[in-house]
């Protein structure tokens, strides 16, 4: 097995990268800039920098070299909406006055916009897995893809969920082997409940279409995240399947 993860850098892929590493498992971490291939050797200093590939532009051209002679894609890639910090003030105001439901406002850095990292990005990153050969890829997108309403759909005006699902489709549409997690809210949130974020410590419930969505607690430790992940490389109970989690 030699497993290719995008994305490695953030949150998630650097708990997978580490997992992997830890079972021995051949990793090629891949991300977009060298302050992304220093984030990572910090996090995971287990990592050999001379290993993790450089690819500013995830597309297809320039993925397929680094995708040759792997056999799954761990594809972790996603948009980050940004705060509109001044937007603030209005969320403190309204609560102030009683308002319910004000939020604050966010934004997507140019060329960051879901649209292009999460559609086009993922679909180039899957085009280019077919080209090379991957036979396996693991897509990690989100719950809440069948509610347009969604709350993330509204943030930057991006419809996030609504572009990770175009390329959830596009993947099961491709002919390749599929496994696609939907992970309610990813933990840590910021903020003082941090001892609730450890891996390994709660019962982990599945469900599909969105049937969780509204549960008292539908977050999730990244810890955890990263370790189904990683197991589902080996399940082939998981191969073709999407399931929320």
């Amino acid at each position: 097995m030699k497993v290719v993860v995008t994305g490695a850098s953030g949150k998630t892929g650097q708990i997978v990268v580490r997992k992997l590493l830890e079972n021995s498992v051949d990793v090629r971490p891949v991300v977009r800039s060298e302050a992304s291939k220093a984030k990572l050797k910090a996090a995971v200093p287990a990592v050999d920098p001379a290993n993790v590939e450089v690819v500013e532009c995830f597309e297809k051209a320039s993925l397929v070299e680094c995708f040759e002679k792997a056999s799954h894609l761990v594809l972790l890639t996603s948009s980050m909406p940004k705060l509109v910090v001044s937007s603030l003030f209005g969320v403190v105001w309204g609560k102030l006055m009683g308002k319910k439901g004000v939020r604050p406002s966010f934004y997507f850095a140019e060329g960051q916009e879901p649209e292009r990292v999460d559609w086009i990005g993922q679909r180039e990153q899957i085009d280019a897995a077919k080209a090379a050969g991957i036979d396996h890829v693991i897509l990690i997108s989100s719950m809440g893809g069948t509610d347009v309403d969604h709350f993330l759909n509204t943030m930057g005006n991006g419809r996030i969920l609504l572009w990770k699902r175009k390329a959830e489709k596009y993947l099961m549409a491709s002919g390749l082997k599929y496994t696609i997690i939907h992970p309610g809210g990813l933990l840590p949130h910021p903020g003082p409940k941090r001892e609730s974020c450890e891996g390994g410590k709660r019962e982990l419930v599945v469900g599909v279409d969105d049937e969780h969505l509204n549960a008292d607690d539908r977050t999730i430790p990244r810890e955890d995240l990263a370790e189904v992940t990683v197991q589902c490389l080996t399940c082939d109970l998981c191969v073709n399947t999407s399931f929320d989690l």
